[in-house]
């Protein structure tokens, strides 16, 4: 029996990365997955591959921005299913140079907004929504998508940081709140993986020199993340709640 069969699999940001290989994971292990992006297009061409594993996979166009958005996001995905098990908090704001590699005073407050706005705030508005269904229900995982710079710190991309590190409380907060309606919530904390918009950001010399930096000498595959995932809200992993787990091939060793 597949580990996550006719579980019902939000995974915000599903296009592409590590967003798509979770979406792909969780539909060969048996879940309904609900791919979103702000592009429809490409969203349903992410569907249309995971048909293949016979489950039934909906595309829903989310900012998760908008507040709009996110309503309409969990009461189709409810319409449609008849319910919500999973949510996978993994959207976030481009990498780009003009927030990562700027100093922490050069990038304006308008930078650290658009970060947390989609990072942080994103996510939160999120649960929100979808936690009234997972209490009703007694039963929920959520996972929340952060780095580890949020944890060791980083002298590069102060916007993700700050808002990558609110995930990390986030976590703690909603583990603590609404364990006992069985609502288990978990952050992982991703180091360097090679999805292409992280990859591709940087020249051939600093991916080897970020290779480097885990004891395993090399960068991440996006299906490293999406399977530790589908452990994580699996029934095998039941009893883990509240805590960030590292997925950064031993760098930062906690």
């Amino acid at each position: 029996m597949d580990e996550l069969s006719n579980k019902v699999a939000i995974v915000t940001g599903s296009t592409k990365g590590i967003g798509k290989s979770i979406a792909e994971v969780f539909s060969q292990k048996g879940a309904n997955v609900v791919v979103t992006s702000r592009n429809l297009s490409l969203a349903k061409e992410i569907v249309k591959n995971l048909n293949s594993y016979g489950t039934d996979p909906i595309a829903i166009k989310t900012d998760v921005t908008l507040d709009d958005d996110i309503s309409n996001l969990i009461q189709t995905t409810k319409d449609h299913y008849g319910k919500i098990d999973i949510l996978i908090n993994n959207a976030g704001y481009p990498l780009t140079s003009e927030y990562w590699d700027s100093s922490f005073t050069d990038i304006g407050l308008e930078g650290y907004k658009n970060v947390i706005d989609t990072d942080l705030l994103g996510s939160i508005r999120c649960c929100k929504a979808v936690i009234p269904i997972m209490k009703k229900a007694n039963s929920g995982n959520i996972i929340n998508i952060s780095s580890t710079p949020a944890i060791a710190g980083h002298d590069k991309g102060a916007p993700y940081t700050v808002a990558k590190a609110g995930l990390l409380g986030l976590t703690k907060h909603l583990a603590l709140e609404y364990g006992k309606y069985n609502i288990r919530t978990n952050c992982l904390a991703l180091g360097n993986i090679k999805s292409s918009t992280t990859f591709e950001h940087f020249d051939s010399k600093t991916q080897q020199k970020l290779a480097n930096e885990a004891s395993l000498k090399r960068w991440g595959d996006t299906n490293d993340v999406a399977n530790t995932c589908s452990l994580i809200v699996s029934d095998n992993f039941s009893f883990v709640n509240g805590q960030t787990i590292v997925i950064d091939g031993g760098n930062v060793l906690l």
